[in-house]
């Protein structure tokens, strides 16, 4: 085991070293694509230029990925935190207790979401929130996308290639049948039920990649006895790692403290990574941001101008899109990308703007303002604005409910 990690780490840091050289030294690397626009020269008539490309460490024809759920007891705790919006007076959905009420479950379940929390404040309903807006962020085209849930036992929630709409009822239908589960956590598991989804199918290459991106709040207790829990998880996360599959960990919470080192050692030894999120609600933006190809920023600027990209967004895959705002003749555009390991990759574009004689100027404007031109490009710019600002101003008001959470909680101390 101890020989397996060891050589990991020095691949990695092989790979490292190579790959910062070519950065140094300035060159294209196929680590940094630019896709739009696609030569090193072009010319165009419009002044608002949407941009593409793609980057990271890993590069597939396609994306496969096993969203693993801890629905656990512990998962039930509050996060301190209003998630669904629904003020201080909140509680759990009316029609979510009546369903409960009218299962053959524990009627003390009921009473405590009905009486002391409300659900959609916990730390599964933030889990639930996360695997939604990551799975509305993989591109169809490009992933397959699978949901797992685990306790004492796991199951597939979801099949590999779900829809989004499938997707978003496994869900659904999880918020309503969360009870079934609350029991003990066993990693080994999931990852091993995760591990059976991905495995590449015997005698038949491809180069399509594989992760498994892991939700828990706890350490594994099941099987019990000593410590097999976290041997039996080790074990099973060493057997995904040889099928060439990632497992990207997210311990949630302050309870997931005493399963760091087992999460940790999981998500090293297989390639990926361990975050921590300390604060529960934070996991749905820790998602939304969430990297499986070792990318960790990207910039685009037009260099003539001094003007940075609008709209710029990053997804899971390390491809990026955005606008980027020409002056009139030519324009020198630089694409930047940064790794996990601090090497930055540059890419140049010279795109030459060229007004068509006797046409309108189509203007993107500030944001929110009325272009005297409008195309569709600049009302998709204003449509990805606008979602941009939405999650900003989401994490705003979290972030603002955290703050006076916590000066609550200092004042009752002072008392």
């Amino acid at each position: 085991m101890a020989i397996l990690h060891r050589s990991l780490v020095l691949s990695a840091l092989l790979v490292g070293v190579l790959v910062l050289g070519s950065a140094l030294a300035g060159e294209e690397h196929p680590w940094l694509v630019v896709d739009a626009p696609s030569e090193a020269e072009s010319k165009v008539q419009h002044a608002l230029l949407e941009v593409r490309g793609h980057g990271g460490e890993r590069r597939g024809s396609g994306h496969d990925v096993v969203i693993a759920i801890d629905v656990s007891e512990s998962t039930l705790e509050d996060t301190g935190i209003d998630l669904d919006r629904d003020g201080p007076l909140g509680g759990s959905d009316p029609a979510l207790l009546s369903w409960l009420e009218s299962q053959a479950g524990d009627e003390s379940l009921v009473e405590r979401l009905r009486d002391r929390q409300d659900f959609d404040d916990t730390v599964l309903a933030a889990e639930l929130e996360a695997a939604r807006v990551l799975s509305e962020r993989l591109d169809p085209n490009r992933f397959r996308v699978a949901i797992v849930t685990f306790a004492e036992d796991a199951h597939v929630l979801a099949p590999l290639g779900s829809s989004r709409s499938r997707l978003d009822q496994a869900l659904r239908g999880l918020h309503q049948d969360f009870y079934l589960e609350l029991a003990g956590t066993n990693f080994a598991a999931a990852v091993a039920l995760a591990h059976q989804i991905l495995r590449p199918e015997p005698g038949v290459a491809d180069d399509r990649l594989r992760s498994i991106v892991f939700l828990s709040d706890g350490a594994p207790t099941r099987p019990i006895h000593g410590d097999r829990a976290e041997r039996y998880a080790l074990t099973a996360a060493m057997a995904a790692a040889l099928d060439g599959i990632h497992l990207y960990a997210f311990a949630i919470g302050p309870e997931a403290e005493a399963g760091l080192h087992v999460m940790e050692r999981m998500a090293v030894w297989s390639g990926g990574r361990l975050e921590t999120v300390s604060r529960p609600a934070s996991v749905v933006s820790r998602l939304r941001q969430l990297d499986l190809v070792g990318m960790a920023e990207v910039s685009v600027v037009n260099e003539t101008t001094g003007a940075e990209a609008r709209a710029l967004r990053t997804f899971p895959d390390g491809s990026f899109d955005g606008f980027v705002e020409l002056a009139g003749g030519r324009n020198r555009l630089r694409f930047a990308a940064r790794g996990i390991d601090d090497a930055v990759y540059q890419v140049e574009r010279w795109v030459t703007y060229e007004q068509p004689n006797g046409q309108p100027e189509v203007s993107a404007g500030p944001a929110g303002s009325e272009g005297p031109a409008e195309d569709d490009r600049v009302k998709e710019l204003r449509r990805r604005t606008a979602e941009i600002e939405a999650w900003a101003d989401l994490e705003r008001s979290r972030e603002q409910q955290r703050k006076e959470l916590k000066l609550r909680v200092e004042e009752k101390d002072g008392l």
